[in-house]
């Protein structure tokens, strides 16, 4: 499904939702944890930054991943975690797969002591984190998936990502961070989560700027095109809005439609 109207106001934009306390759900990894404030108690959804696999920090996410991060107001708990960076030839692929895992571990069998409710468990990501999301939400089932025998989710929102590190010339600095310059055809292609898509896949959301001038919009239409195939029904959300069709498309997703999805997941 694609969407095309819906566009709402965010209300964490304007006012920053509290976290309720930090967890670690892996020795040394921690996350926020935030609970839900209105709309009960329907699952929770695991968020995961960008940058680039060297930088970053769930602080700046929860910043402006609004459209996730609302979802509090519906009823979904949001785990915000942190996950190894790379530095130098350490915690390169799979390291921060494994840490993402683990989080999604942890959120079903720890998570309800916290007041989580498993039931409901999705994954969502920008950039890094988008690329993340999707091999996680692809791999459950795949045995050449780098997640290891962890978890499934339930479902996987995946923003702005690089689904396809196969194609010349669009990951040459994921490539350095992440596989290493002398990375292999095979740790390409297990990290491109394009390769795990079968039918037995959760379904997935993915959202892309029209002009992100990092990754080609070629990368969102060829994970959607795959994932339909299978028959999991992936909904795209191509955001064309002028100030906001670049890299960080959240302050234009489609909420209306990203609502939906997420009920129907919950559902």
């Amino acid at each position: 499904m694609v969407p095309t109207a819906g566009r709402q106001t965010s209300r964490s934009a304007t006012a920053p939702y509290v976290s309720a306390g930090t967890v670690e759900y892996s020795p040394g990894l921690t996350g926020d944890l935030y609970l839900p404030q209105a709309g009960g108690n329907k699952g929770v959804i695991v968020l995961v930054h960008a940058g680039g696999f060297y930088t970053g920090s769930r602080q700046q996410i929860a910043a402006y991943a609004t459209p996730i991060m609302d979802q509090i107001d519906r009823g979904f708990a949001v785990l915000n975690i942190d996950y190894r960076l790379t530095s130098g030839n350490q915690n390169q692929f799979p390291a921060a797969v494994a840490d993402v895992s683990a989080a999604i571990d942890w959120t079903r069998s720890t998570g309800p002591n916290y007041g989580i409710n498993p039931a409901t468990v999705i994954i969502a990501g920008h950039s890094a984190g988008g690329t993340l999301a999707a091999l996680i939400g692809l791999g459950a089932n795949n045995p050449n998936s780098p997640r290891g025998n962890s978890s499934p989710v339930d479902g996987w929102i995946a923003i702005s990502g690089i689904y396809d590190l196969r194609v010349p010339g669009v990951a040459q600095l994921q490539q350095r961070a992440w596989l290493g310059p002398n990375a292999s055809g095979d740790a390409i292609q297990a990290a491109s989560a394009v390769t795990l898509a079968d039918a037995g896949d959760a379904p997935g959301y993915i959202a892309h700027g029209t002009q992100d001038p990092l990754v080609p919009v070629a990368q969102p239409f060829t994970l959607f095109v795959t994932t339909w195939l299978t028959g999991t029904n992936p909904w795209l959300d191509l955001v064309s809005s002028t100030d906001c069709n670049g890299h960080i498309p959240t302050c234009a997703m489609n909420t209306a439609y990203l609502n939906m999805w997420v009920d129907q997941i919950a559902a």
